[in-house]
């Protein structure tokens, strides 16, 4: 068909060479990917969700994103094992490394899930399309249906009831024997080709009785109102915890990079299985992106011939219309009524004059030219192009565009997986060595006793440098006292010694204290 049809008019405007499905690439690829069951041997993989060997290949398959999920935490607890009772501490530079490590592995996190935002919209927008062509294929069936059952109920119920009542009438007496012989075979031709062209209808309205996707309709709609805005929150509830790791780094607190160890456990874990999820789903789309004709011919009722499927599916020129047989049959039989009601039409008020014929013969004629218009607007219905176009435009919504969002988002939670995981790891690396900030030491206590206090965190020069300057103030002023000392009464110079009268620091943390200071 193509190249040598016209493209679809009233519609979107589709080019010569774009009226049939072609199979994305994407779906190729992930069609291509083998399919093994628990026994791990390779099964067809063609899309048939009611198979539990073909869903078996797709769970084998989702189920290696949770293998990686369980090596991940396990390296991460040998990891906690090794550094959890590691108290030696970290030159600042180390930390400092640890921490713009961190902030480069969350960046590129928050990236990841932006992608995933991404390719959640192209799925969210793919599916509309989907449900979109879904209503208007069962709107146009459903027309079909209720049109065919209209002139159905018309042919039967009005024309056949008012056809019998006239039989009625037309077997009485009268003294033209030859006309009323016409009259009754006109009669019983109008009565046959009613019967022809009820029964026409009912061969086009039998296949699509059982043929009805509402409820599917129905219940796309409620998951997709449901699906797109839990995993927007899921992602946005991974932004606000990168944001908190951010924080965290940025102010240095130890508890922001503990809750984030925590919480991102929870995060790797789920990161990993909704990369198992969506790979199976990827996979999945793309067998059935493959050939989606062939999953509606086996999914289609019983009652429904494949050849129908596959005119509407294709609307090959090569393939004739499955209702136009009955169609035309319906024409020709109608017009056959229409001819013989003439004839009728003709003899019988001058066969039976008082007999009130008028307003009978009128009915009759009138449902005639309704079930004449009813086919002309099924002849309509029945053509391929329209339902063609929402078959198009729902397989490319799916196949293009739904399913490149879905490939988005399993890369996204894929890559966001391991970033999730790194940032753990490293997270853990550095709140341990994060330390509190020491009080600032002050009273009699402390300085009489800085050994038995701080000794552990004074260098060697450090606690060699106090005991030179605690036996020069002993030299001066025998014992600590927290008044000021002998040189401050008696000599207007500074006291000798390294810190110029001021009261020894005895750690780094702790700022210098003047004699000052205590009054």
């Amino acid at each position: 068909m193509q190249g040598s049809t016209p493209p679809i008019s009233g519609y979107s405007g589709y080019p010569e060479d774009d009226d049939q499905y072609k199979v994305p690439l994407i779906a190729k690829l992930l069609h291509a990917l083998p399919h093994y069951n628990i026994t791990f041997h390779r099964i067809n993989n063609t899309f048939r969700p009611s198979n539990d060997v073909y869903l078996e290949s797709l769970g084998i398959l989702g189920s290696i994103p949770a293998a990686l999920l369980i090596v991940s935490l396990f390296g991460l607890l040998l990891y906690l094992l090794t550094r959890c009772c590691d108290r030696k501490p970290r030159p600042a530079h180390s930390i400092t490394s640890l921490k713009v490590t961190l902030s480069i592995v969350t960046v590129l996190c928050c990236a990841a899930i932006g992608l995933g935002l991404y390719g959640n919209d192209d799925l969210h927008n793919g599916l509309l399309e989907v449900l979109q062509a879904g209503r208007k294929v069962d709107t146009a069936v459903s027309s079909v249906r209720n049109q065919t059952f209209i002139l159905e109920n018309t042919l039967t119920m009005k024309i056949q009831q008012q056809l019998t009542e006239l039989e009625d009438i037309f077997d009485g007496k009268t003294n033209n024997h030859t006309a009323l012989l016409q009259l009754q075979s006109a009669l019983a031709a109008t009565k046959g080709n009613v019967t022809i062209a009820k029964n026409a209808a009912n061969d086009i309205r039998r296949p699509l009785v059982g043929l009805t996707i509402t409820d599917f309709l129905s219940k796309g709609d409620q998951w997709e109102l449901i699906r797109w805005p839990g995993t927007v929150a899921i992602l946005a509830l991974l932004l606000v915890l990168c944001a908190v790791l951010l924080v965290g780094v940025a102010r240095h607190s130890r508890c922001a990079l503990i809750l984030f160890s925590v919480c991102g456990l929870l995060a790797v874990t789920g990161s990993w299985l909704m990369s198992g999820l969506y790979l199976s789903t990827s996979v999945a789309v793309g067998d059935l992106c493959n050939d989606p004709a062939d999953f509606l011919v086996h999914q289609a009722p019983n009652e429904l011939p494949s050849d129908i499927l596959l005119y509407y599916t294709q609307c090959d020129v090569s393939r004739s219309n499955p209702f136009t047989q009955r169609l035309r049959e319906s024409h020709n039989a109608i017009n056959n009524a229409r001819n013989s009601m003439t004839t009728v039409s003709k003899i019988s008020p001058v066969l039976f004059k008082n007999a009130g014929l008028g307003p009978k013969l009128g009915s009759v004629n009138a449902d005639i030219k309704l079930c004449e218009r009813i086919l002309t607007q099924l002849t309509a219905l029945v053509d391929c192009k329209a339902v063609h176009y929402s078959y198009l435009s729902a397989t490319r919504g799916l196949c293009e565009g739904g399913l490149l969002g879905l490939v988005l988002m399993l890369i996204a939670s894929f890559m966001a997986a391991i970033l999730l995981t790194v940032m753990v790891w490293v997270d853990s690396h550095t709140w341990i060595y994060i330390r509190k900030s020491p009080p600032v030491i002050s009273g009699s206590q402390t300085l009489a006793h800085p050994g038995r206090n701080l000794k552990h965190e004074m260098t060697p020069q450090q606690q060699a440098h106090l005991h030179h300057h605690h036996q020069a103030m002993m030299r001066q002023g025998g014992t600590h006292t927290l008044g000021r000392l002998p040189s401050h009464n008696n000599s207007p110079t500074h006291m000798h010694g390294p810190n110029n009268g001021k009261y020894a620091t005895l750690s780094k943390h702790c700022k210098t204290l003047d004699a000052n200071d205590f009054y």
